[in-house]
């Protein structure tokens, strides 16, 4: 069995297709960390290995990768609590907030500002990353629902708090 949907081995150059097709769900996986990762995981009995030869790579043959029965289970353990996961992101900003008190108010909202502007063109680049999702399915377009999701609400939270701003009389020691 190769990798979980794919009833066939799939080579490094094939997953490496995929995560880049993925855009910002795996920006921090680069080709060569990928490498490392499968030629670990196969050390760790969890993927067979197998050589194509007269195809890409460096020695003329092409490595097929399929999970193992090991594979298999350690992949559904890892799904299970990944899915089940749940925890709140500390991006900085939290604490960045409080230190607002020593600028003026207009100084606050326009920080606001720009950061709403970092935060729209990071949608951007992810709706784009994404692309039209309608013609790959559910799974698909729940990922993509997610991490748009996510950005919406950061954008909704600069307008709430740019307003609240915009209404304060002062920034230090307020309490209404």
């Amino acid at each position: 069995m190769g990798f979980v949907g794919n009833s066939k081995p799939i080579s490094g150059y094939d997953l490496h297709r995929i995560v880049r097709a993925h855009g910002e769900l795996f920006t921090d996986l680069k080709k060569p960390n990928m490498y490392y990762l499968l030629d670990r995981l196969a050390k760790e009995g969890y993927l067979r290995v197998r050589a194509e030869a007269g195809r890409r790579g460096r020695s003329g043959e092409r490595l097929l990768y399929s999970l193992t029965a090991s594979g298999r289970r350690r992949f559904r353990q890892l799904l299970d609590a990944e899915v089940q996961r749940y925890g709140t992101v500390h991006t900085g900003i939290e604490v960045a907030v409080i230190f607002l008190a020593q600028l003026s108010g207009s100084n606050a909202i326009e920080l606001f500002g720009k950061r709403r502007q970092v935060v729209d063109a990071h949608r951007k680049r992810v709706a784009a990353a994404f692309g039209d999702v309608s013609a790959r399915g559910a799974l698909a377009r729940i990922a993509a629902d997610h991490m748009l999701s996510l950005i919406d609400a950061e954008l909704e939270w600069i307008k709430r708090s740019t307003a609240l701003l915009s209404r304060a009389k002062h920034l230090s020691g307020e309490h209404g």
